[in-house]
């Protein structure tokens, strides 16, 4: 299963916010499709804001 937690955050550490954001439409994707759990999505909503927050 793709870790898209940790795709993102590497993203956002490389400065790729583009990439993160294409990261998040293939995350939101994959959950329409119940590709990924709701877990792995939450994960990522909270890795998310704690870029906007931060």
């Amino acid at each position: 299963m793709t870790d898209y937690t940790a795709m993102y955050r590497q993203a956002m550490a490389d400065g790729a916010t583009d990439y993160a954001q294409t990261i998040v439409t293939s995350a939101v994707q994959a959950a329409q499709a119940g590709a990924i759990t709701p877990e792995d999505v939450a994960e990522l909503v909270a890795e998310v804001k704690s870029h906007e927050e931060g």
